[in-house]
């Protein structure tokens, strides 16, 4: 488990809490009777209504997983595993009444190469958050804080990811594919395609070396050995390494087999 419950945290300390979205009476209900100096945010997914934001006299504080101002909303690890980003990382910013559009206190950033996933970017995240807060609480403190306008010209936003998202297309280029199987692994639900009818879940690849016709059709399993299944994408070949096959039917995958078509439909599972 990645997360403590703030809630559950709250309520085993006798401390008063309330469960609320961004728009909820209570929760305005709650801010107004605190009055507090500071509201901070972190991985809240709702949009607070203006007079939440005007109410604490040091402002609105959000953390965002993202090097803002790309990739605002929903999302924005995966999106930035499966554009190719290699340079992630984590924002502090005000918050305005846009989407992670308000002024940027301070940002770090972190290195992904290709051979980790959506879980590596995690456990290099995780620990930001915990240094990140307590530099700009230190900074709020003593009145010393930046507010950089961000460059809305420069801002990417990306839709809310939905299981059925991790299916793959393998007509687009080896990279492509590699990198979606990269963002949607542990802990989201995992890329997948079929294979004779049942659910192929990937977790792992990595490139293959092996060559195919050019007008080998994409998804056609080229090789199969001891490394995993060696599948055609829209360019080159990319090599299955951790697999999940539905109904135990592993041996029914041969070479020549191509996978995509209609497999199982994705669990009822939110993947960011």
């Amino acid at each position: 488990m990645r997360y403590q419950s703030v809630y559950e945290f709250a309520r085993e300390r006798g401390w008063h809490v309330v469960r609320a979205a961004g728009r909820d009476r209570a929760l305005e209900e709650f801010v107004a009777n605190v009055s507090p100096d500071l509201v901070w945010i972190t991985d809240y997914r709702y949009i607070l209504p203006p007079s939440i934001i005007a109410k604490p006299r040091l402002g609105v504080v959000n953390l965002h997983p993202s090097l803002l101002p790309k990739y605002r909303g929903r999302a924005p690890i995966n999106w930035a595993i499966i554009q190719g980003e290699t340079r992630l990382g984590l924002t502090a910013h005000f918050v305005d009444e846009g989407v992670d559009s308000g002024d940027i206190i301070e940002q770090v950033s972190y290195e992904l190469t290709m051979e980790q996933d959506v879980g590596d970017a995690l456990d290099a995240l995780y620990p930001l958050y915990r240094e990140l807060t307590r530099r700009v609480i230190d900074r709020l403190a003593t009145g010393d804080v930046a507010r950089i306008r961000q460059d809305h010209s420069l801002a990417t936003v990306f839709p809310r990811r939905k299981p059925e998202d991790g299916r793959i297309d393998w007509r687009v280029p080896r990279r492509s594919v590699w990198n979606l199987i990269r963002a949607v692994a542990h802990p989201y639900p995992g890329a997948f395609t079929s294979g004779t009818g049942k659910r192929l879940t990937i977790w792992k690849a990595r490139e293959s070396d092996h060559e195919s016709p050019f007008d080998t059709l994409p998804g056609t399993i080229i090789g199969i050995d001891d490394e995993g299944l060696h599948v055609q994408c829209g360019d080159l070949a990319l090599l299955l390494t951790k697999i999940e096959y539905g109904s135990g039917e592993s041996a029914a995958l041969r070479e020549g087999a191509v996978l995509g078509g209609d497999g199982e439909e994705p669990p009822e599972i939110v993947s960011g």
